[in-house]
């Protein structure tokens, strides 16, 4: 088939979505399809993309649309002959929806996955900028239960989950079964891994260390870790000072997929801070590298962690701090939860969401070819961005 994968934020930017996007792309190349992934993303060193020139039906690439090119013909000369076209879609996503839309249009097999969980009580915008008509003739699908429910109840059309996807193997790290004690001695190392923009809430996760410090026995030592970048870095580095932090807490930035399996197999748990987690691919990875997960039980986090099975979900903030300090002075607990982890798999593999994916489109109405083969992976070419390992 030819598939157009269709999201606002792509590579270089780092995040859940862009980094699905590209893995998706990758392995239903793997599979013999023809992706052409559609952003709005400019390419590494450009502030704006370039509008698209050119099409060559059938040629694997990025096309990056600048300006409102999405509102016109280049969108459509992107989307004809397509097979399917699958939009990502976050709270706001004009590119997506638009292409959803025309697709529609056109005929064209079309599929939407949410990929964001909306603020309680708010509109869904995608349901004001998509006609009833035009909502109703799309496939739907979201990232968790959170996310699906309340699509549901807007749009009133069941919504099935499609997860993000993981290879559990490259996570499992160089610990293996062994005591997270005996890596660690007596400090206590948290690592997260976040955007550093108000919707992870990193000021919160700061606040939230510093209680923990506060809470801690004198025989246990804090440390954290916390990867990513975003705009309030620095207001992040600044609370830390403010807090007494700065020595027991590194800012690494934004580091590759390796940097964070080597981080991960140095911590004793994970925490993900964010109440409106859609899904948590960073932390999902922790999971798999056996770390025992802190999380919001509102969060679309529980659709891979029970509560004291792989990690342990918090009412609130007061609540998750309360959870490190127990895991803290608790190195059996960790042990247990690390063990489980290890050798449990999880169900959102790469190889079910795949078939899922596929099975999807199949349902919306593309061909079924190609969808009983083994997936082989294969670098996705892309034009414009290198993206990371």
């Amino acid at each position: 088939m030819r598939i157009v994968l269709v999201s606002d934020s792509y590579l270089p930017v780092l995040g859940g979505i862009e980094l699905h996007v590209r893995d998706l792309a990758e392995r239903l190349t793997g599979l013999g399809h023809t992706v052409d992934v559609v952003t709005r993303t400019p390419a590494e060193g450009d502030r704006t993309p370039v509008d698209l020139r050119e099409v060559v039906p059938g040629a694997g690439r990025v096309v990056r649309l600048g300006g409102s090119a999405f509102l016109g013909s280049r969108l459509a000369r992107v989307l004809a002959g397509a097979d399917v076209v699958h939009a990502h879609s976050s709270v706001v996503s004009p590119l997506a929806w638009r292409a959803a839309a025309s697709a529609r249009a056109e005929g064209i097999p079309a599929l939407v996955t949410v990929h964001s969980m909306l603020p309680h009580g708010a509109t869904l915008p995608m349901a004001v900028a998509l006609r009833a008509a035009t909502a109703a003739g799309l496939r739907w699908t979201a990232v968790s239960t959170v996310v699906a429910d309340p699509l549901s109840r807007t749009l009133g059309v069941p919504v099935p989950l499609l997860h993000n996807g993981i290879d559990p193997a490259p996570w499992r790290g160089e610990l293996g079964g062994r005591s997270r004690r005996e890596a660690a001695g007596s400090t206590f190392t948290v690592v997260s891994a976040l955007r550093f923009a108000a919707r992870k809430r990193p000021v919160a996760l700061v606040r939230m260390l510093a209680d923990l410090h506060r809470q801690l026995p004198p025989d246990v030592d804090l440390r954290a870790v916390l990867v990513g970048a975003g705009p309030l870095l620095e207001a992040t580095r600044r609370r830390l000072s403010a807090a007494g932090l700065a020595g027991r807490v590194e800012l690494v930035g934004r580091v590759d997929r390796d940097r964070v399996r080597t981080l991960l197999t140095q911590a004793d748990v994970y925490l993900a801070p964010a109440r409106l987690e859609s899904f948590g691919l960073a932390a999902l990875e922790a999971r798999c590298a056996g770390l025992p997960v802190v999380a919001m039980a509102s969060s679309g986090v529980t659709e891979f962690v029970r509560h004291d099975v792989e990690g342990l979900l918090a009412r609130d903030d007061e609540h998750a701090v309360q959870l490190l300090r127990e895991l803290a002075v608790d190195p059996a607990r960790r042990d247990r939860i690390h063990r489980h982890n290890l050798a449990t798999e999880t169900d959102a593999t790469w190889s079910r969401t795949l078939a899922a994916t596929l099975q999807r489109y199949a349902e919306a109405g593309a061909g079924t070819e190609g969808t009983t083969r083994t997936a082989v992976v294969r670098p996705f070419v892309s034009q414009g961005s290198t993206p990371p390992a």
